[in-house]
């Protein structure tokens, strides 16, 4: 481990599995062996990457829960020399992670933090998408309200980039559904328990990657690799109009369901179909309001032309 002169202690960033424990550097281990203290986000996760590989270093509580109180003893301890190494549960710390807040206090002090990098979810899950990934957006958690989610997908469509989701996996349907609905019938990478034994990765369209996880429960850690939306609109083909004016004609079927039935069975753009069934009914309702607009005028003329008094002369 390289040393740093001056008296006080080094924050050494960790990277450390995401699930195979042999995802590790050489030098994550020898970090973590020699440091004075491992802040952990969980204790017993890190214990059990420690026990495997015989690391004896002293492990202390670090997350969301105590970070106001442990985070200042921590500076403390850094302050009077000792060194000290920020792990996550997996993957690199401060990446949708408490550590950040650690990090920043360590900078303020002016005290000195060093990466060790190493496994990331974020770019093993790129890396198998076949996504261009020279430039890309990391959402990290979407937010949990569907409305407020919706808004942060409508937000990001526009930016014709690939998006890097991590999601829950009892909000794996709500958020694919509202891919599909905001941003449209884009290629998706779903990786889930990454390296893990039960490692799996699927790669649909939206509206097949939805389909494929209804009527059955998803389990583990999961990312998402949303392919960039094309930025321009195509127009419908003929055949595609056709099966469309026939859906809409059928007022017992909602638009959502025609948009989602199209989109499933030509792969065109939900978000474009589900524009044109609103303007098709749109159009169909205004059209029926002027017949009847229409047909009033025509009977009120009719009954005006025998009560006109000049139309008797």
């Amino acid at each position: 481990m390289k040393r740093f002169s001056g008296a006080k202690g080094v924050l050494y960033v960790v990277a450390t599995p995401i699930g195979n424990l042999g995802d590790i550097t050489l030098r994550a281990l020898e970090v973590l062996k020699e440091v004075d203290v491992i802040a952990a986000e969980g204790v017993n996760r890190t214990k059990a990457l420690c026990n495997y590989y015989g690391i004896k270093t002293r492990l202390r509580r670090f997350n969301q829960h105590n970070q106001r109180k442990a985070g200042p003893e921590l500076i403390g301890l850094l302050g009077s020399g000792k060194n000290v190494a920020l792990v996550t549960n997996a993957g690199t710390p401060c990446i949708s992670d408490p550590g950040v807040y650690l990090v920043s206090s360590a900078l303020e002090a002016g005290l000195q933090v060093v990466p060790v990098p190493g496994p990331s979810a974020v770019t093993a899950g790129l890396s198998v998408s076949g996504t261009r990934a020279d430039k890309f957006v990391f959402l990290g958690f979407l937010p949990a309200r569907r409305g407020q989610r919706r808004k942060e997908l409508d937000r990001w469509k526009r930016q014709v980039l690939p998006l890097v989701i991590y999601e829950a996996p009892h909000r794996i349907k709500d958020t694919l559904r509202d891919i599909l609905e905001v941003i449209g019938e884009v290629r998706i990478t779903m990786l889930r328990e990454l390296t893990k034994v039960h490692e799996e990765i699927r790669r649909h369209r939206a509206s097949e990657m939805l389909k494929s996880v209804e009527g059955s429960e998803v389990r583990g850690e999961i990312v998402l690799v949303v392919e960039a939306a094309s930025g321009k609109e195509e127009a419908l083909n003929e055949e595609i109009k056709a099966y469309l004016d026939r859906l809409v004609l059928r007022e017992d079927l909602p638009i959502k369901q025609i948009a989602t039935k199209i989109s499933a069975e030509t792969g065109s753009s939900y978000r474009k179909i589900y524009k044109a069934c609103l303007e098709m009914r749109r159009a169909l309702k205004e059209g029926m309001e002027g017949e009847t607009l229409a047909a009033q005028h025509a009977k009120a003329g009719r009954h005006g032309s025998k009560q006109d008094p000049e139309g008797d002369q």
